[in-house]
């Protein structure tokens, strides 16, 4: 039986992973911009183990926020916001899903809601651009990781209802992870241009695979978004058996 931390962060995974065409297409021009200005001195693999450990370090930092001020919120016991958290989250997951059958261009959307935080981080990203250690690509990372993506604003709701700050940083540690395989394909072909055909190699396979693992991930995170939908009307006061039996497949009884 999958608790709702669990479900959150499969999801965010999830999405990430089968939403990696967004992610190459986002962030392998920056991927790009780093390796070719990389310092012959410094190898391209520490490089990027800097700057991708920088970005996902930021996502978790992010989902620690968002899930204690979601954690707070529900921890009050006022029913109304409870049931809004729980909507909110499950409406994001059954948008994310259904999604996964098709296209996933709604992302780009959402991207401009964090043009403000951007505005902020930029000026102090431009001095440690181009990376010149390790440590100046971590970060590189971490400003990165606030760059304004719509798939991390998809991500962030599952974090906010994820139960607190512990659990909310989990769900974007698992939305980072998942995006680590399409994007290394990308420092692959950046870093080392010979081995293009090896990550083109690599990049079909993960298409093909994608073809039909993608929408058996939207169709999962749909019954949990159902689930989610069934539990929080569970918490409204519902209690038809059917309700309780749908809303136990990802959540425990509160």
């Amino acid at each position: 039986m999958l608790d709702l931390p669990t479900s959150q962060a499969l999801a965010a995974f999830m999405l990430s992973l089968f939403g990696g065409l967004h992610c190459a297409g986002m962030c392998g021009g920056f991927i790009g911009a780093l390796q070719i200005n990389r310092p012959q001195a410094v190898p391209a693999a520490r490089l990027a183990a800097g700057y991708h450990a920088g970005r996902i370090t930021s996502y978790v930092l992010a989902g620690a926020l968002v899930g204690t001020i979601g954690g707070t919120l529900y921890a009050a016991e006022v029913l109304p916001v409870q049931v809004v958290l729980l909507v909110l989250g499950s409406a994001m997951l059954l948008a994310i899903g259904a999604a996964m059958f098709g296209r996933i261009r709604w992302l780009k959307r959402i991207e401009p809601i964090g043009l403000g935080v951007w505005r902020l981080i930029g000026p102090w990203a431009r001095k440690v651009y181009p990376p010149r250690s390790g440590r100046q690509a971590f970060a590189a990372g971490l400003a990165w990781g606030w760059i304004p993506c719509g798939m991390v604003y998809a991500a962030l709701p599952l974090a906010l209802v994820a139960g607190g700050p512990l659990p909310g940083a989990a769900v974007m540690l698992a939305f980072g992870l998942g995006t680590l395989p399409n994007l290394l394909i990308v420092d692959v072909v950046t870093s080392r241009p010979a081995l293009a055909g090896v990550g083109g190699e690599a990049g079909g396979v993960l298409a093909q695979a994608r073809s039909w693992l993608r929408p058996l991930a939207g169709g999962v995170m749909v019954v949990f978004a159902l689930s989610g939908l069934a539990h929080a009307a569970r918490v409204a006061g519902a209690d038809h058996p059917a309700i309780a039996a749908f809303a136990s497949i990802c959540h425990t009884a509160r």
